[in-house]
């Protein structure tokens, strides 16, 4: 049988993971975008025309216009890519962007934001 209920949460654990949600918010207040941004999360394949590189990634947000990618290395501003976007049901989704700008995202990680340029069949 299926647990219906978890739990109740530490007060805490709670303290901690309303400051995080928080935080994130104010991120996303900060930002200047010119569409609204749903949040997704999927794995991102970047294949990064000068310099030529493959990057792993994932996706933070996206919206018609543009998406927000998380890598574990920086990406340079202006830079051409095509990003293979995992889909769930049937095949990936490949799309030619630009990178708009790229900023430190905590340990390690870069956040980047990409404007699409056209779709790749």
């Amino acid at each position: 049988m299926l647990r219906t209920t978890g739990p109740a949460a530490k007060p805490d654990i709670q303290r901690v993971v309303d400051g995080i949600l928080r935080e994130d918010s104010n991120f996303d207040r900060n930002e200047n975008r010119s569409a609204h941004r749903e949040n997704l999360v999927r794995a991102v394949k970047m294949e990064v025309r000068d310099p030529e590189a493959t990057i792993q990634a994932f996706s933070r947000n996206i919206s018609a216009t543009g998406i927000g990618v998380i890598t574990g290395e920086q990406v340079v501003g202006s830079s051409i890519a095509v990003l293979e976007i995992a889909s769930l049901n049937g095949e990936n989704i490949r799309v030619l962007a630009e990178c708009r700008w790229s900023k430190a995202y905590g340990d390690g990680w870069f956040l980047s934001g990409w404007q699409f340029i056209s779709l790749k069949r």
